[in-house]
């Protein structure tokens, strides 16, 4: 909800035996809503989202330096909303993925069609009093196996599986949102949460938090309408399994990390755009070992 939705992305590690780093930043991530454009309104959209992730940690190999590294998460996505009748949402993500890892001299690149995600939504209230609106959705959907995804055996030889645009294994994706609004000012609360399973080589991410609560404040400026949004993010990810068949679990995975988060709406008609600028607070990820340094989420959307 993704990626969310979506930017758009909360992360775990996978290990790499002998051959790389066991704490290098991955991109499994889940889908979140937040304030959302245009309540009433079908859309569909274009998002960009950007996370930057940096690591140092021991070598796996004795008597060597610490190794440093970056990599560079970037997601392409179609998304939309259909309302379907008065108390249903439909939501569809399509992202494709473009990851880079950089240590030393050395960069790998991992690029293609993530996994898409469907969501269905029941509008459990939308009720206006005089000037105050509140509306709460909450819903249930699947992240499908689309992207490409090489087995561990495989990716071992040829590159890191966590920058791979797929995770191999189908989830199951659950979330609610909450907004109210008197006039022109409101709160968006939102939760999602990620129910992973394994891959076919018993790789499994862990499960996946990520929640928000954002104030904004609409206003005309000339033709448009803009609507400031700032707040904050929390991410929580359980550790992972190298092998969940046999409880092979990854200690040096999963972890927390609290943004504030800042950014911008703007209509003009029935045409939309936003950015928003997430700053991490705190964090501990993959044990201390990976630094998320932020993130970046941008986009258009059409009203209809």
């Amino acid at each position: 909800m993704k990626r969310i939705i979506q930017m758009m992305l909360l992360a775990t590690c996978i290990y790499l035996p002998a051959m790389a780093c066991d704490v290098c930043g991955c991109s499994a991530s889940n889908q979140f809503l937040g304030v959302l454009p245009g309540y009433d309104y079908n859309f569909i959209g274009f998002q960009y989202m950007n996370t930057d992730l940096s690591s140092a940690h021991p070598s796996v190999y004795e008597n060597r330096p610490d190794e440093h590294s970056r990599d560079y998460y970037n997601t392409f996505q179609v998304w939309g909303r259909f309302n379907a009748g008065k108390h249903y949402q439909l939501f569809a993500f399509v992202p494709y993925q473009y990851n880079i890892h950089r240590q030393d001299s050395a960069n790998a690149l991992r690029s293609g069609i993530g996994d898409i995600s469907l969501l269905v939504n029941r509008i459990f209230l939308n009720k206006e009093h005089k000037k105050l609106q509140q509306q709460l959705t909450a819903g249930a959907g699947i992240k499908l196996p689309t992207g490409s995804h090489t087995s561990l055996s495989i990716a071992d030889k040829q590159g890191l599986p966590n920058m791979q645009p797929g995770t191999g294994a189908t989830d199951l994706l659950v979330n609610v949102n909450y907004t109210i609004r008197r006039n022109n000012a409101g709160m968006n609360a939102d939760a999602a949460y990620t129910f992973t399973t394994t891959s076919k080589d018993s790789y499994k991410y862990g499960n996946r938090l990520n929640a928000g609560a954002m104030g904004f404040y609409s206003f005309a400026a000339g033709r448009f309408s803009i609507m400031p949004v700032a707040g904050v993010r929390y991410e929580y990810a359980l550790h992972d399994y190298d092998n969940y068949s046999r409880k092979w679990l990854n200690e040096q995975s999963g972890g927390y990390l609290l943004y504030a988060t800042a950014g911008v709406q703007a209509y003009y008609k029935k045409i939309g755009a936003r950015i928003n600028y997430q700053l991490p607070v705190a964090q501990h990820y993959s044990s201390g070992y990976v630094t998320a340094d932020h993130k970046i989420e941008s986009g258009i959307f059409l009203l209809f």
